[in-house]
């Protein structure tokens, strides 16, 4: 069995941005983790789920993944990656590799953010909204916590529908931290989400500004050269991520060492060189990266996580957008291959799925979610799979 030459034909059929390269990450950690789900594979490799999904059915075809699910080796497949790979367990056990760990005297905020999160408006996916786990919301208190970016800081979040601004605020409240908080406020598009927080964190001890606005339009003089700290979970887009970064950097005092706590997806190469660039660009100076750090409820395409990046301010900081923005912002706006084939796994009928193109009519169902909703035409199945780009 030669590895190197089935990671370049999986490659190739696939279509990998990554080239054997990725092929060969999803082959270290089928090895390391099998049986493994294809969700967790993602999160190891941090390829989109639909992607892992056809690099190992082409590694199926091709006698190195077996054919029963969750993901393992055949045992020919085994016997060649064990003499490459080494089983040693060198990943901490304790913390995940987010360097955190929840403390037992925040069991009382834990159970306070799952009843604020239980009310919450829905997660608008035309805004590429998914809202993030309670450990999640805990763990961005604990590392603003960690970082020094609360005692007797500003704070502004650039959009909140994971409702950080009511664990920050319960958080101080629950360590008497509270007026230590110098500023807090938030910026989102969506009345509901804003009036959810305010309720919400009422009582607090915290007074949380709420600002509706459209952050297409510039900040609001008020807002502007005033905070020391940016919290920003922006549209999974480099657009999005010069966007909000651009106003994450007019919101801050112009002085170095400023805080910027961006979360971001895992890209594929040529974006994510495109976000790196963009942050230099920005004057922005990388103090860490944490991948997968942040946890969701759905986005399953993303396996459910992204990294957190924290940013610091160098004398040379400026926004790249300064005036307002008309451009392509969300992930539909972005997405050039609009319209997807998917094949059932029980009958092998093949449905288009997405948007419209602009010389033809709009496939029956516009996302993956709705076609598994209605069931295979042909035979009620509800288990589709993304075709690899040469079989389209």
């Amino acid at each position: 069995m030669d590895i190197d030459a089935i990671a370049a034909e999986v490659a190739d059929a696939v279509g990998l941005a990554e080239g054997e390269g990725g092929v060969r990450d999803v082959l270290r950690a089928i090895a390391a983790a099998e049986p493994v789900p294809a969700s967790q594979l993602s999160r190891l490799t941090e390829l989109p789920v639909p992607i892992v999904t056809a690099v190992c059915n082409e590694l199926r075809k091709r006698g190195v993944v077996d054919r029963t699910r969750p993901v393992r080796l055949t045992d020919p497949a085994r016997e060649v990656l064990a003499a490459h790979l080494p089983r040693l367990a060198i990943d901490c056990a304790c913390c995940g590799g987010l360097g955190l760990a929840i403390p037992a005297e925040l069991a009382a905020l834990r159970a306070d953010l799952e009843l604020d999160a239980a009310g919450a408006p829905a997660a608008r996916i035309e805004l590429d909204q998914t809202h993030c786990t309670v450990e999640t919301k805990i763990h961005r208190v604990l590392r603003l916590a960690q970082a020094g970016a609360l005692d007797g800081r500003r704070v502004l979040l650039l959009g909140d529908d994971d409702l950080i601004a009511i664990a920050i605020a319960r958080f101080a409240a629950l360590t008497g931290t509270a007026a230590g908080l110098r500023r807090l406020a938030v910026v989102d598009t969506d009345p509901a989400v804003l009036d959810w927080i305010g309720g919400r964190t009422a009582g607090t001890g915290v007074a949380v500004e709420l600002v509706e606005h459209d952050l297409r339009e510039p900040l609001p003089v008020a807002l502007t050269a005033a905070f020391d700290v940016v919290c920003t979970d922006p549209p999974y887009t480099v657009p999005g991520a010069e966007l909000f970064l651009s106003r994450a950097v007019a919101a801050l005092e112009q002085r170095p060492g400023q805080h910027v706590f961006f979360s971001f997806g895992a890209r594929r190469p040529a974006e994510t060189l495109a976000t790196q660039r963009l942050i230099a660009d920005l004057g922005l100076v990388l103090r860490s990266l944490t991948p997968n750090f942040n946890s969701y409820l759905g986005a399953g395409i993303l396996a459910g996580r992204s990294h957190l990046y924290h940013l610091r301010t160098a004398e040379q900081s400026a926004p790249l957008i300064e005036d307002a923005y008309a451009g392509p912002l969300y992930t539909a706006d972005t997405r050039t291959e609009q319209n997807r084939p998917y094949r059932c796994a029980a009958c092998g009928a093949v449905y288009l799925v997405g948007r419209a193109q602009d010389d033809g009519e709009p496939p029956a169902w516009s996302t993956i979610a709705d076609l598994r909703a209605a069931g295979c035409p042909a035979c009620a199945g509800t288990t589709f799979r993304p075709m690899p780009r040469r079989q389209r």
